[in-house]
C-alpha cells in the first residue's frame, strides 16, 4: 500500500483500519517519518495519536523534537503516545520532559511517562521517578512508577 493511502486510512472511522494503517507506516520505514511528523498537526486527535505511535515504533531520531512538542497536545491520548514514543527512542534528553509529565491530569499519561523513564534509565531518570513516586496518589500509577524503577535497575523492596 502506498504512503498516501496509509495516511488517508488514519482518518478511517474504523479503529482497526487506523491501527493497520499505522502498522503500514511503520513497515514503510524511514520514508514515512516526515509524513508522520506532519500528521502530528492534524486536526483529528486520532490521526495525531497514530502518528505519534508510528514515530515511536519507527525509532528514528528525527522524531525526537516533534514527539517532545506532542507532550503538550490538548488530547491526553496524544500525550500518552508521545511519552511512550520518547521512551522507545531511548533518548536521555527526554528525561526532564518526561519527568514533568508527573503533573499531567491523566493517569495514563503519567503511567506512560514513568514507563518511558524506566526504559531510558540512568541517574536522572531514577531521580525523576522517585520524585514522581513521592507525589503520586493513584495506585495504578504508583505501581507503574515502581515497575519503572525496577526497569531502571533500582531495588524497590522498600516501596
Amino acid at each position: 500500500m502506498d504512503l498516501q493511502t496509509l495516511i488517508s486510512r488514519l482518518s478511517d472511522r474504523d479503529k482497526t483500519v487506523r491501527a493497520e494503517a499505522m502498522h503500514g507506516l511503520v513497515a514503510t520505514g524511514k520514508p514515512a517519518v516526515p509524513a508522520c511528523i506532519a500528521l502530528l498537526s492534524d486536526g483529528d486527535w486520532k490521526v495525531r495519536y497514530r502518528a505519534a505511535e508510528a514515530l515511536g515504533l519507527l525509532g528514528d531520531g528525527e522524531a525526537y523534537a516533534p514527539l517532545v512538542a506532542a507532550l503538550d497536545d490538548e488530547k491526553d491520548h496524544v500525550r500518552y503516545m508521545a511519552a511512550k514514543g520518547l521512551g522507545l527512542l531511548g533518548d536521555s534528553r527526554a528525561v526532564g520532559l518526561l519527568g514533568r509529565m508527573r503533573d499531567d491530569e491523566n493517569e495514563f499519561v503519567r503511567r506512560s511517562a514513568a514507563r518511558s523513564l524506566g526504559t531510558i534509565g540512568g541517574e536522572d531518570a531514577v531521580l525523576a521517578l522517585r520524585k514522581a513516586l513521592e507525589g503520586e496518589t493513584t495506585d495504578g500509577v504508583r505501581a507503574a512508577i515502581i515497575e519503572a524503577l525496577r526497569d531502571a535497575g533500582v531495588d524497590t523492596a522498600l516501596h
